[in-house]
C-alpha cells in the first residue's frame, strides 16, 4: 500500500487545537506586557529628563528646571528643545517638589543649579499591578536615583 506525503484531517486538527490553547493563554499576557514596558518607558524617560537638565546646568553654567505636568503625565526640561514629552496614559505620577520654583500651581519643578545641586524632589511613578519606581533627586548634590517600590 503506497501513503501520500501529506497529513491527515486528525492531525491538522489536534495542531489546530494546540495552536488555539497556545494563543488562548498568551493572549492576556500581551496586554500585561505592553503595559510593563510602557511604564517601563516612562522610568527610563524620567530618569533621563532629571540627569539632562543636571548636565545642561553644570554644562551652560545656568540654573535647568525639570519640568512634571502631573495631571497631564507628562515633562520637559525647560531648556531643551525636543519640548514636552508624553508619558503613558496606563502609569500614575506623583511629585513632591519645592511650590515656590514651579512656574504655575498645575506644573511640579525640581531646579538644578550649575554647582551641582538642586532644589531636590520625589517622583512617584505607578506601574500596573500597584508597584512602581521612586525617583528621587538629592538636594544637596543634585544626584538622580531610583528605589523601586512594593
Amino acid at each position: 500500500m503506497h501513503r501520500s506525503g501529506g497529513f491527515t484531517l486528525i492531525e491538522i486538527t489536534l495542531v489546530m487545537v494546540i495552536a488555539g490553547l497556545l494563543f488562548a493563554i498568551a493572549l492576556p499576557n500581551i496586554g500585561a506586557l505592553s503595559e510593563s514596558l510602557a511604564y517601563r518607558g516612562a522610568v527610563r524617560d524620567v530618569m533621563s529628563a532629571a540627569q539632562s537638565a543636571r548636565r545642561q546646568s553644570a554644562r551652560t553654567g545656568e540654573p535647568v528646571d525639570l519640568l512634571i505636568y502631573p495631571e497631564r503625565k507628562a515633562l520637559e526640561v525647560s531648556v531643551s528643545r525636543s519640548g514636552l514629552k508624553e508619558l503613558p496614559d496606563s502609569i500614575s505620577l506623583t511629585v513632591t517638589s519645592a511650590a515656590e520654583v514651579s512656574p504655575e500651581p498645575d506644573v511640579a519643578a525640581i531646579r538644578f543649579y550649575p554647582f551641582g545641586g538642586s532644589t531636590g524632589g520625589d517622583i512617584e511613578i505607578g506601574g500596573p499591578g500597584g508597584g512602581g519606581t521612586l525617583v528621587q533627586v538629592g538636594w544637596l548634590m543634585g544626584d538622580v536615583t531610583q528605589t523601586v517600590m512594593r
